[in-house]
């Protein structure tokens, strides 16, 4: 053989090794998989044959147990009754792919099984050294994952996983949360498969401390729950309020206190007026000498995240009665007199005769002010009182009537009220004469009174009232040419 030969020689021997040994009976399975019990499974198998050098007229494949019982057969009637109608091959035979599928699947079906394939006008082999076995198992547990720490607005994505064996039929999810849902499958080795649902939502406050699973529901009505993974929410102070005793008399010292709903907890309170001026800092706030004229306060709530404004807090702020104007008017003999008092809560007013008591006939409230308004018949009567009483105290105001057109000496007489009776007062302003003003008498006891103004009066004197112990501070206006205004 010539040198040129020898070369040629070893190539054509190495070409038929390597196709010797590809095309030689082999089958690659799995020696086991796993498959759940009432679910599916699908036995993944792939096998090989010298080439025949000639056209095959038909592919049969079966798998037998074994013992040589028959799992698989295009011929129903060969099938071991046990298995017939659970079986079938789910690959492209005539294509080198024998996976075998079993649906449902059984605990006694563990196998081990093997493969054999029959080459019409070829030839037909037996796979006995590729035996597989099945593991029968429960159903496994999901797993969940999520970042559980987010903030309030944010988008979560969380992924539910499990492994499985049925790929035509994968398991089914249900989460105990709404939002956007992504199914994903992935094959993994020796016959399983990896079904993940991915759920994302935006995150809120009311999904703190609330937990977060995923129910999977298998092929045959299998269902497994995964343990619950709780989420933790980042937010905003929410619900801000004040907790304050609401009614308080003035003078006194009044507690707030402000609360809210955060994640992290509010690390700081400030204290604002209506204008929005910085009042105090500090989760309580101590106002003391409350006055009538304290104004509408807020809480602010702050954490790491934002914060947050209370509702409007308005003290309701009670003290006694006085009378801020008080004028009388009279013309032919029809009087009309304007008290102004201001109290809370509102106060009782009467007008006061020397023969009668009256109501009146008019009322105007504006914020603590109320106009009592009164038009009658002057009478006899030469003084007039207003009477304003509430829950805390009383006070009242005479002014003198017009009689016979001429006003002498003007006395005026004022009465505060106070827990052990009425301080009386006397004024002495000057002699004053005009034009319908009448003589006054030269004091207060010579006021005639009748049965009904002393039963009144003594009925304002025992009424349980503590001390106000207030000043009264009076514009007092006549229906002569001239007005006078006291403060006292």
């Amino acid at each position: 053989m010539g040198a040129f030969k020898w070369p040629l020689f070893f190539v054509f021997l190495w070409f038929k090794v390597v196709q010797t040994e590809a095309s030689t009976w082999t089958a690659t399975v799995p020696s086991s998989v796993q498959g759940i019990d009432g679910s599916c499974v699908v036995i993944p198998c792939s096998y090989n044959y010298p080439e025949p050098g000639k056209q095959i007229t038909g592919y049969t494949g079966i798998w037998y147990t074994k013992a040589d019982d028959v799992i698989y057969h295009k011929d129903n009637n060969q099938i071991k009754q046990e298995y017939k109608g659970r079986t079938e091959l789910v690959g492209d035979i005539t294509q080198k792919n024998c996976s075998l599928k079993i649906d449902p699947l059984r605990q006694s079906d563990r196998g081990p099984f093997y493969f054999r394939i029959e080459l019409g006008g070829y030839d037909q082999y037996s796979y006995r050294n590729n035996e597989v076995s099945i593991t029968v198992i429960s159903a496994p547990q999901p797993t969940v994952s999520v970042k559980e720490e987010v903030v309030e607005g944010q988008t979560v994505s969380a992924s539910c996983s499990v492994s499985h064996s049925c790929p035509s039929s994968p398991p089914e999810f249900t989460w105990t949360h709404s939002g956007e849902k992504r199914f994903q499958s992935q094959q993994l080795t020796d016959g399983q498969w990896k079904a993940t649902s991915v759920l994302t939502f935006k995150a809120t406050k009311d999904d703190h401390n609330k937990p977060l699973s995923c129910t999977v529901r298998y092929k045959g009505g299998l269902e497994r729950e995964q343990a619950s993974n709780v989420l933790k929410v980042k937010y905003a102070p929410v619900n801000v309020k004040v907790d304050y005793k609401s009614h308080v008399k003035e003078g006194e010292t009044v507690q707030l206190k402000c609360s809210s709903e955060a994640n992290p907890p509010a690390n700081s309170y400030l204290w604002h007026n209506e204008e929005g001026a910085q009042l105090h800092q500090g989760q309580s706030y101590k106002l003391i000498n409350v006055s009538r004229h304290t104004g509408v306060l807020n809480c602010t709530a702050i954490n790491t995240v934002g914060e947050s404004k209370s509702s409007p807090v308005q003290l309701n702020v009670s003290f006694a009665p006085e009378i801020k104007k008080m004028s009388c008017s009279s013309e032919d003999d029809v009087v009309k007199c304007v008290c102004i008092v201001e109290s809370s809560p509102p106060s009782m007013v009467h007008f006061v005769f020397s023969d009668r008591v009256l109501s009146s006939n008019k009322t105007e409230t504006r914020g603590f002010n109320t106009t009592e308004t009164l038009h009658t018949k002057s009478g006899s009567s030469e003084f007039v009182q207003c009477l304003a009483i509430n829950t805390l105290g009383k006070v009242s105001l005479t002014l003198p009537l017009a009689v016979n057109g001429k006003m002498p000496n003007l006395y005026i007489f004022i009465a505060i009220g106070a827990g052990t009776g009425l301080v009386i007062l006397l004024i002495v302003l000057g002699v004053v004469r005009k034009r319908r003003c009448g003589d006054l008498p030269t004091s207060y006891d010579s006021v005639t009174k009748t049965a009904e103004t002393v039963k009144f009066q003594k009925q304002m004197d025992d009424e349980d009232i503590h001390d106000p112990d207030e000043h009264v501070y009076i514009n007092i206006e006549t229906d002569c040419d001239e007005a006078i205004y006291v403060n006292v």
